[in-house]
């Protein structure tokens, strides 16, 4: 809905609209400031509920509290009700405003009324004190710098880098995470010094001090469950109810729709409280292009839909997309999303999504790979998992590997080495590790030859530390896992950023908390039931969707990069970021392990070219946010 930014500890007559410049995109509706003792903020709005009189910062009765709120409150109406009934007055019929005077009535904890996605800034006059806070799934990003009594904060980075005393420095450290799992997990940032406020944490700071706590955490699991026929009950009320609250709109709404499970069912339940909904999808003109059946089911709904299709030229605007994105994702799926955005935001403010589906109700094939590993662990021997089942898999054809991944591309040699590794010591790592061992694009041998001498001394690999939860059984624990980094500093942070490019707000019905909070307590068995993943989604699904449909398999998306091989736009992009020369004066790899990795690409198997995008990538991040240079 909006950019946020400010500081407290210093002064700056001219930063606070410096900052507000560099956020414009994120919100071209208006903009608005507030000044009050060692405290200054701002806004930028994109108005999408009480158009007209939403404008912020917005104020309780006495002007002592101040709110500049980025995001949605779903529950706004409820929550104003409740409110207005204990005496409070409201100025807006904005959402924004019930979070002066919950605050008001009901201190800091109040954040635990909120149904919504939000990073705010509350200042208290009379405590002097700031409140920071994000929403539980951290669908909407906020950002902090901390140093010597001086906080600055913002939506985006770019608008810190605005502080003249904040050094545009790469944390180097953290590069070793982004090869391994193409992101930099939180709190951590790969501009140093700049961190993630996580989702649902707050941050208070009073007379210089500050405190960070989190305020909400995923469920313990039950250790006993109900039938299965009270749990479907429950997820199809809170689907619908979490569907209806996230269409609570003043402009229109459309939907992101694919041809998986999870956006059909969020489409098809939009259809239950709309007569029109307009529908977007993307496509590659590639053999695994879902678009088609995207069309099937939106003409089947009754929906106006669109396929938008990413081309080869849409490479160039990958400098674009990094600048956007601040939060280097090694991934050329950025792209497509950028794209899909671009277009979406020509007819409408507001999209939903099925994103965080996956997460809660265990529909990626990796989680059927970890549990069938530790099934077959149970009743396999070390000995003889090492002594006779490794040795036949690396005899087994690759092409046997790509059917057991369930994956749409080619894995090819690199592919099948990855998989000997993990099935050879899976049984020396921890699950995170080994979950990380999965989805990693390079392995820790592969990340040691890359760096050169000097940024080996430099490299951590802290971020491997996250400790496994120790309560739940395999998929419960792996599924927190996710839900606490890959979801958040990944999938989340690359849809708020794409669709904030272009004045777009993405809402996620699936992350609403009761969901999820409902999601966590159910039985594996309703998530995963053999070879069935998302039972409980597919079982609803029979009510709302063609059989095909709720039957279908998920085809994990992905941007074909062996579709676009060999074009030039992309080969530019190669020979500009991983020039040998390039390389060196950056120091952190070998020249010549760079150039065997690119070479490696003409065998258009897909984790080499996915190891050289995500380096196309990271040098892109450098020359656009360390090297200020202007590329689009």
């Amino acid at each position: 809905m909006c950019g946020i930014f400010g500081f407290v500890g210093f002064d700056d007559p001219t930063l606070l609209r410096r900052m507000g410049h560099a956020l414009a995109h994120r919100g071209p509706d208006g903009e608005g400031y507030f000044r009050c003792g060692p405290l200054s903020m701002g806004t930028r709005r994109l108005s999408i509920i009480d158009v007209a009189g939403g404008d912020q910062p917005i104020f309780n009765e006495d002007r002592t509290v101040a709110v500049c709120f980025n995001g949605e409150i779903y529950n706004y109406l409820e929550l104003t009700k409740e409110l207005q009934a204990r005496g409070h007055r409201f100025a807006t019929r904005s959402d924004t405003e019930v979070l002066v005077h919950a605050y008001e009535e009901y201190g800091a904890d109040f954040l635990e009324r909120l149904n919504g996605m939000f990073a705010f800034a509350l200042y208290d006059v009379h405590r002097g004190e700031l409140l920071l806070a994000r929403d539980r799934a951290g669908q909407k990003p906020l950002y902090y710098h901390q140093e010597n009594g001086r906080l600055i904060f913002a939506s985006e980075v770019k608008a810190i880098l605005e502080a003249s005393h904040v050094q545009r420095r790469c944390n180097v450290r953290a590069i070793d995470s982004y090869l391994a799992l193409r992101y930099v997990p939180q709190p951590d940032t790969l501009f140093e010094g700049i961190r993630v406020l996580p989702a649902a944490h707050r941050l208070r700071m009073r007379r210089g001090q500050v405190q960070v706590e989190r305020y909400w955490d995923i469920p313990p699991a039950r250790l006993s469950f109900g039938p299965e026929r009270g749990y479907l009950e429950e997820f199809e009320a809170r689907f619908l109810d979490a569907v209806k609250l996230t269409m609570r709109s003043d402009v229109p709404v459309a939907a992101y729709l694919s041809g998986g499970i999870d956006s059909s069912l969020v489409v098809a339940a939009m259809r239950q409280f709309t007569d029109k909904l307009k529908t977007f999808s993307i496509g590659f003109g590639s053999p695994i292009d879902e678009t088609g059946q995207a069309s099937e089911l939106a003409a089947h709904l009754g929906c106006e839909h669109e396929n938008v299709l990413c081309r080869p030229e849409d490479f160039r605007r990958l400098p674009q997309v990094v600048w956007h994105l601040e939060r280097p994702i090694g991934d050329a799926l950025i792209l497509a999303y950028f794209r899909l955005a671009e277009e979406a935001s020509r007819h409408a403010k507001v999209v939903l999504s099925g994103e965080g589906a996956d997460e809660l109700f265990a529909g990626y094939s990796f989680h059927k790979i970890i549990r069938w590993t530790e099934v077959y662990r149970r009743y396999v021997p070390g000995l003889l998992n090492r002594g006779v089942t490794v040795p036949l898999l690396r005899l087994a054809p690759v092409d046997l590997l790509d059917k057991f991944f369930i994956y749409p591309a080619h894995l090819g040699r690199k592919g099948k080495a990855k998989a000997v590794d993990y099935l050879s010591r899976y049984e020396s790592r921890t699950l995170n590790q080994n979950y990380v061992a999965l989805r990693a694009l390079f392995d820790c041998e592969e990340r040691g030859r890359l760096y050169t001498q000097a940024y080996r001394d430099l490299a951590t690999d802290d971020w491997q530390a996250q400790p496994d939860q120790e309560t739940g059984g395999i998929l419960e624990r792996l599924l927190r896992l996710q839900f606490n980094d890959w979801l958040q500093d990944n999938l989340l942070l690359r849809q708020d950023k794409n669709t904030m490019a272009h004045s777009l707000e993405l809402r996620a019905p699936f992350l609403d908390h009761n969901l999820i909070e409902l999601a966590f307590r159910m039985p594996p068995r309703l998530k995963l039931r053999g070879l069935v993943d998302k039972y409980i989604e597919r079982k609803f699904a029979r009510k709302l969707l063609p059989p095909a449909n709720a039957r279908r398999s998920k085809n994990p998306f992905y941007l074909p990069l062996e579709h676009f091989r060999g074009n030039p736009e992309l080969d530019d992009l190669v020979r500009l970021t991983l020039d040998p020369d390039r390389v060196r004066r950056r120091g952190y790899f070998d020249p010549d392990q760079v150039r065997h990795l690119v070479a490696r690409m003409d065998r258009g198997e897909f984790l080499d070219l996915k190891q050289v995008l995500s380096l196309v990538i990271l040098e892109l991040w450098h020359m656009v946010f360390i090297d200020k240079q202007v590329m689009w």
